[in-house]
């Protein structure tokens, strides 16, 4: 047997069978559209392919970040709007009640007036002029107790003795005279002057700290009500606080005009209100309680035990007893005592908290 032929031909057959079946591969390749690819890619081509679609990712992400600030954007546009919608609501609806309250104030009046047996009014006599008789009439058709309202608002007695109604009138004519030409060289002298206070002015200059403190308070009264006014819904108590607020200041406001402030209360309220400026809340609070409470010992119990006088009694009582403390040693224990300070010095609590929440410390 030959050996070497038979090895021949199972090579042939070999090779033979090897190359139909790679025919057979290539044929359905090509059916199935699988197109001839190189084995190996660079890596130039794998890092381009990456930068191209980390820019396309890129790019959607900056359009949709652009689409959402717009949608934003119109969103607080729409809010804004809306809001100013509902100030002018609110500011509408206030207006509303107010004339509706004064209406009804000023229907009140009448009735009352009606209501009662008319007072005399005085005939003006021939040597009074026009305006004189008119307003004397105008006073005249007062009531009681408006007439007494105003002479207690004016700080003028109810009645002298022996004081007829027309001598009465007059003097309320003339104390009204006095108050307006006063109130109008005031509110002149606070025009001309900046609110802001200065540390040193409060010994130099207490003429115009004086000026400045008033102007201040009103300047935040007014700020308060533009507030109440332009905030939505504003309840009726809140403008009930502001009003009793501005009723609370009137004799503060008084001692301001008249510079007669007690001399351990006007430097504490005047560097309160500068601290109130400068935005330092917690200085302002502790002054205010300094100012309130004081630093002066409070009396438990029993002072004055015996016969013998205690000793340092004026420092537990704040009195001056036989001018031993001096004058400028008096001390005051407990101003909130006294209810007119009692109810100013709420009041200026209530500024306090207003500021603190209008413009927060910086």
């Amino acid at each position: 047997m030959d050996f070497s032929a038979l090895l021949a031909k199972e090579i042939a057959k070999k090779k033979q069978s090897a190359t139909s079946s790679a025919n057979k591969e290539d044929g359905v390749s090509k059916k199935q559209g699988v197109s001839d690819s190189p084995r190996f890619i660079r890596r130039g081509d794998v890092e381009r392919a990456r930068e191209q679609a980390y820019l396309e990712e890129n790019a959607k992400r900056e359009e949709a970040k652009r689409l959402e600030q717009e949608k934003r954007r119109q969103q607080r546009q729409e809010e804004e709007e809306e809001r100013e919608r509902k100030r002018r609501e609110a500011e509408q609806k206030y207006l509303e009640r107010k004339r509706a309250r004064m209406e009804q104030e000023e229907s009140d009046k009448r009735k009352k007036y009606k209501g009662r047996t008319n007072t005399k009014s005085p005939t003006p006599d021939s040597r009074e002029g026009t305006v004189e008789a008119e307003e004397l009439a105008k006073l005249g058709q007062l009531t009681e107790s408006d007439i007494v309202d105003r002479l207690r608002m004016l700080v003028e007695p109810v009645r002298y003795f022996g004081e007829s109604d027309k001598a009465r009138l007059r003097r309320l004519r003339r104390a009204e005279k006095r108050a307006e030409n006063s109130d109008e060289r005031i509110e002149e002298l606070l025009a001309t002057i900046d609110y802001h206070i200065v540390g040193q002015d409060v010994k130099s200059d207490q003429e115009k700290v004086y000026l400045q403190l008033e102007k201040y308070l009103r300047y935040l009264l007014k700020e308060w009500e533009r507030v109440l006014i332009t905030r939505e819904d504003t309840p009726d108590q809140a403008f009930e606080t502001l009003s009793q607020t501005k009723g609370y200041l009137q004799p503060l406001f008084g001692q301001l005009r008249k510079k007669n402030l007690h001399e351990q209360i006007y430097p504490s309220l005047a560097t309160l209100m500068m601290y109130l400026q400068q935005r330092k809340y917690r200085d302002a609070n502790d002054t205010y309680l300094k100012l309130s409470i004081g630093n002066a010992a409070w009396p438990i119990g029993v002072t004055a035990v015996g016969i013998h006088e205690r000793s340092a009694r004026e420092r537990i009582t704040g009195q001056d007893v036989d001018g031993k403390l001096g004058k400028s040693s008096v001390q005051i224990a407990h101003v909130m005592s006294d209810e007119k300070t009692r109810k100013w010095l709420t009041a200026v609590k209530r500024l306090i908290t207003f500021s603190e929440g209008q413009w927060p410390e910086e």
